[in-house]
């Protein structure tokens, strides 16, 4: 079957999700090769290889896991059963490569700047991140469903940020019945959930609503949850931190506290895998093919 692109990629790492990005990847270019996922999980458009170099050898495009490269250039391999050195590879690159990752370090960014290798981050593109916030919702629904001792129907819940997570979130928690509190720091938000029918609050006046929380959400990825604000969290609470870590929670004071709190990120890959991996192979194929028309810049 003829290919609509004539170049050779690599899919380098990540969980479920990156199957589903192979498959609609091995429909449109020449060829297909992964690296850090077990052959037997594999499509059979794409080629499974058992070294990294492998797999970025002559690659024009190379895909890495939403959760990208840490500072150190690890990437996560299949389940995180082990962590993949990318960074080492990545100075050995031609300069024609285009990296599509979720996100990656400015150290990095710097380094494929250097060596004039293009990058493009799709973790905050809104044709993923939008999406994403509907299995993100349902996988905290279901954390706090088994950690708490109350129904969520009944039960007070604080959504800390009203971005695209805070705003699935809250409607969520609001069709299961909970009583539901926005808090941010922009009025412009808190005027946004106002007319969305739930509770707000302003993050400044966050400890004089905190502490009748049975249930306390953060959205936001900086710290919001500190000394001051955990000393006024019930002990019966349970926080769901679903920011990218570190998180948003001084999870240091919340266990000295011994307050249960609970750091959640990558919850689309854990909770509904098949689906978040259906939103990536929309989006990603499309913003490479975008990449491509455009010249390759």
């Amino acid at each position: 079957m003829e290919r609509a692109y004539p170049y050779k990629v690599a899919i380098i790492g990540g969980d479920a999700r990156q199957i589903e990005v192979a498959r609609a990847l091995g429909a449109q270019y020449q060829e297909v090769r992964v690296f850090g996922h077990p052959p037997f999980e594999l499509p059979d458009s794409v080629r499974f290889v058992p070294e990294i170099s492998q797999a970025i050898n002559d690659a024009k495009i190379i895909v890495l896991p939403i959760s990208g490269m840490d500072d150190s250039g690890m990437v996560r391999s299949y389940q995180a059963t082990e962590l993949i050195d990318f960074g080492s590879c990545l100075p050995e690159l031609s300069e024609d490569t285009l990296i599509v990752t979720g996100q990656m370090t400015s150290k990095w960014l710097k380094t494929a700047a250097e060596k004039r290798i293009s990058v493009l981050q799709y973790a905050d593109d809104d044709r993923i991140a939008i999406l994403n916030s509907i299995p993100t919702a349902e996988g905290a629904a279901q954390i706090a469903m088994e950690g708490l001792p109350i129904t969520i129907h009944g039960s007070v819940v604080l959504v800390i940020g009203f971005g695209r997570v805070g705003v699935t979130t809250a409607r969520v928690f609001k069709a299961l019945g909970a009583r539901v509190i926005v808090a941010a720091r922009r009025q412009a938000s808190l005027a946004r959930a106002y007319e969305s029918n739930y509770e707000t609050v302003l993050h400044r006046d966050l400890v004089n609503v905190i502490g009748s929380a049975d249930l306390i959400i953060n959205t936001v990825p900086a710290l919001v949850l500190g000394k001051d604000e955990l000393a006024a969290v019930s002990p019966e609470a349970l926080i769901i931190d679903l920011a990218s870590p570190p998180g948003g929670t001084d999870f240091a004071e919340a266990e000295r506290l011994k307050l249960k709190a609970i750091l959640a990120p990558g919850l689309p890959g854990k909770v509904a895998p098949k689906t978040a991996g259906k939103i990536l192979a929309s989006a990603i194929p499309e913003m490479i093919a975008d990449w491509i028309g455009g010249g390759g810049k």
